[in-house]
């Protein structure tokens, strides 16, 4: 079987063999938000762009798309292309497949499909994959000593969240929801170039609603003198001094999402840049012994940003809220929930509903029970990190106080095993509600 991983193929073969390649896939849910993308519970038309290059050509192509995807329901799977000459390309518009993606895939969720080509005795299966909504996360590793970026990487992947690092920069940000950039610390960090596809791409990425965490020992300063990209402006951060080597601990402020951390430093410290927030900026972290800050959090109307002057994946874990764990976890609920979201603290109200989990994380099942209390109307949802509700559950009114309990399967409204990852259960009785995040691994 033939498999395509990039939208542009430029293969030629010589002699007889007939050859056919996938050149791109192209998505149109007009009938749906019409951002040209495969979001969960959306129905779409996808066409296929094909390739002769071999050296035979074909008078009637036909083609059948096919997946074992739980989460697809392909609803018309023939295409017609009719005669490929050698060399030439063609699209099926005039008959293009249709599919569904359920209402409860995951988002980031890689669904593979095989493209079934057919021609008289010629058969050949071209494989794909379309990303369902898009990917929590991407590392753009671009620090010559990568461990941080790898870390951070790591982390994010273990609390659940979908996505890569990379050490080059991808021809498509658009897959992704969050951007976490990596540029080091001297004399292993990268420049990013002033006006530069790097700093044109995450400008851009920005600019569309993106959310951006960076890191850069030098590019908050003295980058910007040496012909960096000023990427300040965009943070809420305001350039201060070079600085020295002389980071730690690291240290939250008190009434952002950093309030109670408290960490050691390990990374590289050589003239790490102070900084001070400005506009719509809020400080996030300062230095613990000398007197100047290195993390701001920035909220608009448009996106949201995290800059360090440190490197985060090379902070020391430490007890209770102060590990990077936790920190991912709070800039992750930051960029989607708000500047005050806390990810440590999810319970909004513990009384009365008393939410317990056990046991958390879980494999394959978890008991959650709270206590209603008498004469209201009490329920459960479980859903993912991007709000989506993957299970309901509704337990009526009692004339006393009662204990509900609920082992769940890790399955959704159809029986369909959700992936591993991050989750939350939000319990409403009456008035009040108890939220709390549990963890499924595999």
């Amino acid at each position: 079987m033939a498999e395509v991983s990039a939208d542009d193929v430029t293969l030629s073969y010589t002699g007889s063999t007939p050859y056919i390649v996938l050149v791109q896939t192209t998505i149109d849910d007009d009938a749906g938000n019409n951002n040209g993308r495969l979001d969960p519970g959306e129905t779409i038309d996808l066409t296929a762009t094909i390739r002769n290059a071999g050296g035979v050509n074909f008078t009637n192509v036909s083609s059948h798309l096919i997946s074992t995807d739980p989460y697809i329901n392909i609803t018309d799977n023939t295409g017609v292309f009719g005669a490929l000459m050698i060399d030439s390309v063609k699209t099926n518009n005039s008959d293009p497949f249709t599919l569904t993606c359920n209402a409860s895939t995951p988002e980031g969720h890689e669904a593979s499909f095989g493209l079934v080509i057919n021609d008289g005795s010629y058969y050949d299966t071209l494989e794909f994959i379309i990303v369902a909504g898009h990917y929590s996360y991407l590392v753009l590793n671009l620090d010559a000593t990568p461990q941080s970026g790898n870390n951070i990487d790591s982390i994010l992947d273990a609390l659940g969240y979908s996505g890569t690092v990379t050490a080059s920069l991808p021809s498509d940000l658009s897959i992704y929801r969050t951007l976490f950039v990596c540029l080091g610390i001297y004399p292993n960090n990268t420049v990013v170039s002033a006006g530069g596809e790097i700093a044109n791409s995450i400008v851009a990425f920005l600019n569309n609603g993106g959310s951006v965490y960076m890191e850069g020992g030098d590019m908050w300063y003295y980058d910007i003198g040496t012909g960096g990209h000023d990427f300040g402006p965009m943070f809420g951060i305001q350039p201060v001094a070079d600085g020295s080597g002389n980071l730690g601990p690291v240290v939250g402020i008190s009434g952002t999402f950093t309030a109670t951390m408290n960490f050691n430093y390990g990374g590289e410290n050589s003239y790490i840049d102070q900084i001070n927030a400005t506009g719509t900026g809020t400080v996030i972290f300062s230095d613990g012994n000398d007197n100047y800050n290195c993390g701001v959090a920035n909220q608009t109307s448009t996106y949201r940003t995290v800059g360090t002057s440190f490197e985060l994946g090379m902070l020391t874990d430490a007890a209770d809220a102060s590990t990077r764990s936790d920190l991912l976890d709070s800039i992750m609920t930051f960029f989607l929930e708000g500047l005050n979201a806390v990810a440590e603290q999810p319970v909004v109200n513990p009384s009365p509903t008393s939410l317990m989990i056990t046991p958390n994380p879980f494999v394959k099942h978890v008991t959650i029970s709270f206590t209603a209390p008498s004469g209201v109307t009490s329920g459960m949802e479980i859903f993912d990190i991007s709000g989506r509700i993957v299970r309901e559950f509704s337990f009526g009114q009692s004339e006393n106080d009662r204990i509900v309990t609920v082992n769940w399967d890790g399955k959704d409204g159809n029986g369909i095993e959700v992936p591993e990852g991050v989750y939350f259960v939000n319990v409403i009785a009456g008035e009040s509600s108890g939220s709390e995040k549990l963890i499924l691994v595999k």
